[in-house]
């Protein structure tokens, strides 16, 4: 480490984001409606998205592909196995009482883009 990367008492400042992104795909993640924004809000609705009894999401591929070109292009773990988790909560706006999340496996983590910080 150059001694300009430091900033007091050998501490160097480390900066770590969780990052969100929509993916260009043509359905929804966990359901086969369509994904097309600026549409009436409600328009773009199948059974899976009101979490109707007996309905069973169906992962998008598509948007698990874009998710590894993401990983690979930031040098991050890419998961040889997909778990997904519930993560149980009440919002109005949300019928099926659950999101689906991967909170302890995810597909991808540990990424990194390293920018030089110099102004």
């Amino acid at each position: 480490m150059a001694q300009n990367d430091t900033l007091v008492n050998g501490w160097q400042p480390v900066i770590g984001l969780e990052v969100h992104v929509q993916l260009l795909t043509n359905t929804k993640l966990f359901s086969p409606s369509k994904n097309k924004f600026g549409e009436e809000a409600n328009t773009l609705v199948d059974l899976i998205d009101m979490g109707l009894p007996g309905v069973l999401p169906v992962l998008n591929d598509g948007a698990v592909k874009q998710g590894i070109a993401f990983g690979l292009a930031t040098n991050a773990e890419i998961a040889k196995t997909m778990v997904f988790d519930r993560k149980n909560y009440f919002y109005p706006d949300l019928p099926k009482g659950y999101q689906i999340t991967q909170l302890h496996y995810p597909i991808v983590k540990n990424g990194s883009v390293d920018i030089d910080g110099r102004i």
